[in-house]
């Protein structure tokens, strides 16, 4: 190696120096920027991600907004046809508090109190509408109802026009399963009612004399033996006819002829106890049912017997019936009258219904074939003891 060689070697080893401290400079320029680049990378992908996430969940909160949306209109809806319902509904619908007070009462039932205002009502007790004879019992079953029982009733409403109301109580329990209050449906029953009641008198009555009819009768009968048979006390069953009774209708017609029928009715019922029983069984034929005359037969016979007299006598006195003629002038007939009895008296439940009544028909005859205005028993054929 020459000299001058030499003298440039540590020049040269710095040159190599410095270069090498650029060149590592330059290197860990290059790896910071890596870094910074890496690093906003990864912000880049973590900004991307929770946008999307964001956008998701922005997605089912909107969903869930609808969702609850359709849900409140849908309660709101069905909050207005029950509105709507209770207040058009035909029957009463109505609260009651934990005291028994009214607090809230559709139209129909503000109208089946005869109020036009629901705070008519409000606070005003519900008993208050309940008719006296009722009000023990049905205040009996409000106390159920707080207690969590449901009744369904019946019950005369207090006030004029005789209201009769079919109604129930429904025990209302909050969140915690107690009960707050009651509801109540009443309907009014009143008219239906009346037209069962009519159906059951043109059933079970004589539309004329409105006494019980043949039907109703043989049931009263059957019941009568039961109960003899239980008290082993007698009864009697009288069949009574009247006397020359188409005379009068053909003399005065048959309005003459029904207004007799009326009042020989209540000539007869003057003559029973309450327990007892007259019944037409059609044209001028009566019926009428002794009950619990006396646990000795020929006593009870004996007191048959004083009946029927009193019968026949007040049937043997004069009627005055009054008639309107042609062009409605009133005048009065005075119809004489008498009766044929038939009597016989029964214990327990040995003989049939329809053969007692065929006995006190029989009987009946016999005294029409005796001269009429007369009372004849019938004595069964059979063993005293059975009676």
């Amino acid at each position: 190696m020459s000299d001058l060689a030499k003298q440039d070697e540590p020049a040269m080893q710095a040159e190599i120096t410095r270069l090498n401290k650029i060149i590592q400079a330059l290197m860990n320029r290059a790896e910071r920027t890596a870094s910074l680049q890496g690093s906003d990378f990864n912000l880049f992908q973590a900004a991307i991600t929770l946008e999307d996430q964001v956008r998701r969940r922005t997605a089912e909160l909107e969903e869930t907004r609808q969702a609850m949306e359709k849900i409140t209109r849908t309660l709101r809806e069905s909050e207005n046809r029950y509105r709507l319902l209770v207040e058009n509904s035909p029957v009463s619908i109505h609260e009651i508090d934990m005291a028994g007070r009214v607090t809230a009462m559709n139209r129909a039932g503000l109208i089946m109190r005869g109020g036009k205002e629901e705070s008519e009502v409000q606070g005003t007790f519900y008993l208050d509408a309940v008719s006296a004879e009722d009000r023990g019992r049905i205040g009996a079953l409000l106390a159920r109802a707080y207690v969590g029982e449901r009744s369904d009733f019946e019950f005369n409403a207090e006030g004029p026009g005789g209201k009769i109301l079919k109604s129930c109580f429904v025990p209302i329990r909050n969140k915690q399963g107690v009960i707050e209050k009651l509801m109540g449906i009443t309907e009014d029953i009143t008219e239906r009612k009346r037209a069962e009641e009519q159906v059951r008198k043109l059933a079970f009555y004589d539309t004329l004399t409105q006494l019980p009819n043949r039907r109703l009768l043989i049931d009263r009968l059957g019941q009568a033996m039961a109960a003899s048979k239980r008290s082993r006390c007698y009864g009697a069953v009288m069949f009574l006819d009247l006397d020359n009774f188409k005379s009068l209708n053909d003399s005065h017609g048959h309005d003459v002829g029904d207004l007799l029928l009326i009042e020989v009715a209540h000539r007869i019922a003057r003559c029973l106890r309450e327990s007892d029983t007259v019944a037409r069984f059609g044209g001028d034929e009566f019926v009428t049912m002794l009950l619990e005359l006396h646990v000795d037969k020929q006593q009870a016979m004996e007191k048959a017997g004083i009946v029927a007299e009193k019968i026949r006598a007040v049937i043997a006195e004069p009627f005055l019936l009054a008639c309107k003629q042609e062009g409605g002038a009133e005048v009065i007939v005075e119809h004489h009258c008498t009766s044929s009895i038939g009597v016989v008296v029964f214990r327990g439940q040995e003989e049939a219904r329809e053969d007692i009544l065929k006995w006190a028909d029989m009987a009946m005859y016999q005294a029409k074939a005796q001269g009429r205005n007369a009372i004849r028993f019938f004595h069964m054929q059979s063993d005293p003891a059975r009676h």
